[in-house]
């Protein structure tokens, strides 16, 4: 898909992770890693594990039926929502593909009640800090989040109460 054409958003559907076996989407996702993220490695952020622990609140998009983005998140049953990773296919970028994970998951987190849903960048990542403010998401800087020297921005979306 060409970066200037823009998807019919009929023809884009998101559903939950557990439609799909875990671990084929996991090696599907390793399989096809440099169509999502490029040159980057990011097998560690795909262990078997976040698999299986967002299972029931990860997300697939899917546009005439090819996987074309995910979302890797937690619904706890108390406590704030939390996205982990989310990524659209390189050929799909900027079209509304992470916008509509992102949603998806933000609709599904209140309607289940949390309080919030939260997610972590690094400071450098520019486009990811726009998009989150984008979305409503409040950031701040946190050195030392991920450990020492390694500082992330913190993202939250409060949920007013009704």
């Amino acid at each position: 898909m060409a970066v200037d054409d823009t998807i019919d958003t009929e023809q884009l559907s998101i559903s939950p992770l557990d439609e799909v076996d875990a671990r084929e989407m996991r090696e599907f996702l390793l399989d096809a890693q440099a169509n999502f993220w490029g040159d980057r490695d990011l097998s560690g952020d795909h262990d078997a594990y976040w698999f299986h622990q967002f299972v029931t609140s990860g997300l697939v998009a899917r546009y005439r039926s090819e996987i074309v983005g995910y979302l890797l998140g937690v619904i706890p049953h108390d406590g704030p929502a939390y996205i982990h990773l989310v990524a659209a296919r390189s050929d799909f970028r900027h079209q509304g593909i992470g916008r509509h994970l992102y949603q998806h998951f933000i609709d599904h987190s209140r309607r289940l009640g949390v309080s919030s849903v939260q997610a972590t960048t690094k400071p450098e990542s520019s486009g990811a800090i726009s998009f989150h403010s984008s979305m409503g998401f409040s950031g701040e800087l946190i050195e030392d989040y991920a450990g020492p020297g390694n500082p992330r921005v913190f993202f939250e979306l409060k949920f007013s109460e009704d």
